[in-house]
């Protein structure tokens, strides 16, 4: 963690041990060869780990590590910035000869299942700022069977993530567990009536769509570099989302009268974006005449004669308070 090779650890863990230790006891302690040793001691010293007394024979002594260490870090920090500014001298380097390719270079059609589902990892493992993308079946599918997903590979990072879903996507089977899934990562997630076509976003330096708007197999795709295409997919995304109606499983509250059960939020979470009774008990895994029962309860709870009506009373009781 520290930077150190085997021979700078094994010299320096051997002085932490010790007040001071001349060449030869080093040698002894450690089990290091002594010319090996010797240019570890000088490294070391660099560093600012150690210090050699005055005095002969030489003998070298640890610096309080607490001070020594924060120094060293110091460093690295410095270092780490200046690795940063010449990322960014490269990124608009690697921006402007882009723009100064061929048109053709800009798109790039990838083959096969394999190199679809890695393509779309890499975006997802290469945003630095933001993933975007409209969710659609078919899904890309890894080597090893996983799927690509956004949330479990952006939300140690940092990387916010916006994704809008199909009402029809939402009646797929395990839909609504991953969604809450991804919205535990800190994953933005709408829905729309109908979307469109499937997009992948990364930033603002690429977009991955299907070849042909409605695959049966995703088992091709275009990658987009930064063009007027990829500036249109990323105007579509943006207006796509603010049609969209925001999805919420922890924006529910419970009013003056009593709580809402995790059932009754998870169900009113899906009747708000517009599942049949049907689909709600799939999703929740629960029998249809169950679901009936409880969202008829909550329409008498509510005082309401409608669905419509009830979420207009669910929402003025603070039950359903997402935000814009």
């Amino acid at each position: 963690m520290l930077g150190l090779d085997h021979w700078q650890e094994t010299a320096y863990v051997t002085l932490l041990e010790s007040p001071a230790l001349g060449l030869d006891e080093l040698v002894s302690r450690s089990g290091v060869e002594h010319d090996v040793l010797k240019g570890a001691l000088t490294r070391l010293e660099v560093r600012g780990l150690i210090s050699r007394l005055s005095g002969r024979p030489a003998r070298w002594t640890a610096l309080p590590p607490e001070h020594a260490i924060e120094v060293l870090l110091l460093a690295r920090e410095r270092d780490i910035r200046r690795v940063r500014a010449l990322t960014q001298w490269l990124t608009e380097k690697h921006r402007k000869g882009r723009i100064r390719q061929d048109a053709a270079a800009l798109i790039e059609v990838i083959t096969g299942p394999e190199a679809v589902a890695l393509c779309g990892q890499q975006l997802f493992n290469s945003a630095e700022r933001e993933v975007r993308g409209i969710d659609a079946p078919p899904y890309a599918q890894a080597k090893d069977g996983s799927l690509v997903n956004s949330s479990a590979n952006v939300a140690t990072r940092g990387v916010r993530s916006r994704f809008i879903y199909g009402q029809g996507n939402l009646t797929l089977p395990g839909m609504v567990g991953r969604i809450e899934r991804d919205l535990a990562h800190g994953e933005q997630v709408r829905v729309l009536p109908f979307t469109p076509m499937k997009i992948i976003l990364s930033d603002d330096q690429a977009g991955l769509i299907p070849l042909v708007a409605t695959p049966q197999v995703l088992d091709s795709c275009i990658l987009v570099r930064p063009s007027a295409l990829l500036d249109a997919l990323s105007a579509l995304f943006e207006t796509l989302w603010r049609q969209a109606q925001q999805y919420v499983t922890g924006g529910l509250t419970a009013d003056a009268d009593g709580t809402l059960t995790e059932d009754e939020r998870r169900i009113l979470s899906l009747l708000a974006v517009g599942l049949s009774d049907e689909a709600i008990a799939r999703q929740l895994g629960i029998g249809l005449r169950t679901v009936q029962r409880r969202v008829q309860a909550l329409l008498v709870r509510l005082g309401a004669a409608s669905r419509f009506q009830a979420g207009v009373l669910a929402a003025g009781r603070g039950w359903w308070q997402p935000s814009v």
